[in-house]
């Protein structure tokens, strides 16, 4: 693999720091963020050719019972 040296100004570099991920090199995020994004009509015929399966009975299931949250109740204290 052919490499290149290349400068760039400190606060292209702390931005380009920012968006790696870890274990990430900085080629590859740059790799990443130059790749081609999708337009959004893709992903609308991608969803009309294979329309997400439905479990309707669930749906209906869960709109009459909805799942309770295991969160503890918050005290309110008097103002």
């Amino acid at each position: 693999m052919t490499r290149k040296t290349i400068s760039l100004d400190i606060d292209v570099y702390r931005g380009l720091k920012q968006r790696q991920t870890r274990h990430e090199s900085l080629s590859a995020t740059l790799r990443r963020m130059l790749e081609d994004d999708k337009d959004p009509a893709d992903y609308l015929e991608e969803l009309t050719a294979n329309p997400p399966k439905v479990d309707v009975a669930l749906l209906r299931r869960r709109q009459a019972n909805p799942p309770h949250s295991f969160r503890p109740v918050r005290k309110r204290h008097a103002a």
